[in-house]
């Protein structure tokens, strides 16, 4: 049998706090949505309008170019991850030295190479979900290129126009949520970068990084010029 080095209890209570607060967040924002506006929700609602727009006009150039831009932002984080992930595995590759490096900062204690291996993993596993997810936001984002590409004719029937647009809106709405949650890994990963320092300093930074998201999301000055605008 196997023994692995026994990490400390701080340790192991910050990543079970980290792991609450980034899979958590999400859900926990989107059962607080209904009862306080978001950001999320709020820019959802734009997407549904500007769908409805489409449906009402025959030229669909400027639409297109938007679809350009959100599928270019997407494909950048996705292709700037895979670079940040072969830079994660080649520091797995040297979790000793990274170890022996960390020890000699201030106000750190000697870490076990192989607990620097645990956290190089946990590190490239979050990037991993980040490059998952832009990835199937950029996929989305093509789907829903195709859809405004077969949108119904502005004189066909309002039903049909209203099911389409709908129908639209929702994959519109998909490819944000893939986007925002690759977003969200990303500002995760600076808590796990903190661990390598120190565990409570990895506990502190996932607790301000969780307060910084929820006040962007539902306390930010972007949110309320958002919701003063009338759709």
């Amino acid at each position: 049998m196997v023994m692995f080095p026994s990490a400390s209890m701080s340790d192991a209570i910050a990543a079970v706090v980290f792991l609450l607060c980034w899979l958590g967040y999400g859900q926990v924002a989107k059962w607080i949505a209904p009862k306080r506006p978001s950001l999320v929700t709020a820019v959802k609602a734009f997407r549904q309008r500007w769908i409805e727009r489409i449906c009402e006009r025959e030229n669909h150039t400027a639409d297109a170019t938007l679809l350009s831009n959100l599928l270019r932002g997407a494909l950048f984080f996705a292709s700037t991850t895979v670079l940040i992930l072969g830079g994660l595995v080649a520091l797995l590759g040297t979790a000793p030295k990274v170890a022996e490096v960390i020890a000699q900062l201030p106000y750190t204690t000697p870490k076990e190479p192989l607990i620097a291996e645990i956290k190089s993993l946990f590190l490239i596993f979050v990037y991993v979900y980040a490059f998952f997810k832009f990835t199937w936001s950029a996929w989305q984002y093509n789907v829903l290129s195709i859809l405004v590409g077969a949108m119904p004719k502005p004189d066909s029937r309002t039903q049909v126009r209203s099911d389409y647009a709908e129908a639209a809106a929702r994959v519109a709405a998909l490819a944000g949520e893939s986007y925002n949650n690759g977003i969200r890994a990303y500002y995760f990963s600076i808590p796990v970068i903190a661990w390598f320092i120190d565990p409570l300093l990895f506990l502190g930074a996932t607790v301000a990084v969780t307060i910084v998201l929820y006040r962007r999301e539902f306390h930010s000055p972007i949110l309320v010029a958002l919701r003063e605008v009338r759709l």
